[in-house]
């Protein structure tokens, strides 16, 4: 499909890495649907030019709607455009992501669920509340979220795990809220993946203060996929134990040495392809009247989130 005069010519096919067959028969299938998506794109002169694939994984994320499909994208390239302390200069071998990645363990468990979910784990790897520095790791979080999107393709959907341990107040106290909002929203309104649920596990004693900070910014629908554990991973009953890193039980390869192995994909293969990722963004200048939001409408006003208080 040709480009609209004015709009960016190139195409992009990220999250295909080593798949495109795999879209082949979904594309055959849905082809109706993204020619629309695609035909309403051409008169969306703020949005960048995309593929069909790309179209199609944000079809698969939104279950085939249309209308939640193309809020989705909308929402995708604005908030991108807006929010560059999250998704500019994201090449995984600069000193900010690489430090964030010593400091956090992010990784996908190899193999699926029975039901064919694929498992996401985050957890402190340096306990220092010093060390962690909030926005560059919200960074390096969307630099591994885009990385597995990108090896996974379709997936049935993700189940997301957050381990608490070595989490103290002192991390609490580091938490930037105007990003924790832009954080929040993107998840909600831009990601392009189905989340099945959310688990947090080894749960903190002041939870409660956790649970202050977040909950104003969920809405009904994530909270009702959150579940709370103070034990670990074996409390969770929608993933199989067998299938878990070696440190909480399983028979995968440890946490330590999947995260390793996810750090050094990332930093060999998907560097050039951050890099080019940049140049897909929402160009306000170019955005017509009552064509969507703007980011500063999407994240309102950022002092109202300055009084919130953990205390």
């Amino acid at each position: 499909m040709s480009a609209s005069p004015g709009k960016q010519s190139q195409k992009i096919i990220p999250f295909l890495r080593g798949l495109s067959n795999e879209f082949q028969p979904v594309l055959k299938k849905h082809k109706e649907d993204v020619q629309h998506i695609q035909k309403w794109m051409t008169h969306q002169k703020h949005l960048p030019t995309i593929s069909d694939e790309f179209v199609l994984l944000f079809l698969h994320s939104c279950e085939y709607s249309l209308e939640r499909a193309k809020n989705t994208i909308e929402t995708y390239f604005t908030i991108r455009a807006g929010v560059p302390e999250f998704f500019a200069r994201r090449d995984p071998k600069t000193a900010d992501i690489k430090n964030s990645l010593n400091v956090a363990e992010m990784i996908a468990v190899p193999k699926s669920t029975p039901s064919g979910n694929r498992v996401l784990l985050y957890r402190l790897k340096e306990t220092e509340p010093s060390k962690a520095n909030f926005v560059e790791l919200m960074k390096a979080f969307f630099v591994f979220a885009d990385f597995r999107i990108s090896e996974d393709g379709l997936a049935p959907g993700y189940i997301v795990v957050f381990d608490m341990k070595g989490v103290s107040i002192g991390h609490l106290t580091r938490v930037s809220l105007p990003a924790l909002k832009k954080f929040m929203v993107y998840i909600q309104e831009a990601h392009p993946a189905r989340l099945k649920a959310i688990h947090v596990i080894h749960c903190v004693s002041f939870m409660d203060r956790v649970m202050a900070l977040v909950k104003p910014l969920m809405k009904n629908e994530l909270m009702g996929l959150l579940h709370l554990h103070t034990g670990g991973a074996d409390s969770i009953k929608d993933i199989p134990q067998e299938i878990l890193p070696e440190d909480y039980g399983g028979s995968a390869p440890s946490t330590p040495k999947i995260h390793e192995m996810n750090r050094l994909t990332m930093e060999q293969d998907y560097a050039e392809w951050m890099n080019a990722e940049e140049a897909f963004r929402a160009d306000e200048s170019r955005r017509a009247p009552g064509s969507g939001k703007s980011s500063s409408q999407l994240f309102g006003m950022e002092g109202s989130f300055r009084k919130l208080s953990i205390d």
